[in-house]
């Protein structure tokens, strides 16, 4: 079952990357041939005009409600240190 997963795998991968490559580099010619046959020339500026035509449309928004999720609360703690333990230890110095 691995063997035909991992082939399998391997088989695409090999096809994929061929279909990427559209043509392949052509040998350097002789230096006595034209290189230049195909040349391509461009406009110096290139207008667009959208004048005629009428783009209409609407907003579109999700068929459902947004529902956040509950804030957790933050809350003091119960549990309140001693700022002192005086007493304590005067009870403690008198069952000695």
């Amino acid at each position: 079952m691995r063997k035909t997963l991992l082939a399998a795998m391997l088989v695409s991968v090999v096809a994929s990357s061929a279909m990427a490559q559209t043509h392949q580099a052509e040998a350097p010619r002789a230096s006595g041939t034209d290189t230049s046959s195909h040349t391509i020339t461009y406009k110096e500026r290139t207008q667009y005009e959208f004048d005629a035509d009428e783009v209409e449309g609407s907003v579109v928004h999700p068929d459902v409600d947004l529902i956040t999720g509950r804030v957790k609360s933050h809350h003091q703690s119960l549990v309140r240190p001693r700022s002192s333990f005086q007493s304590e230890l005067l009870q403690s110095v008198d069952s000695l």
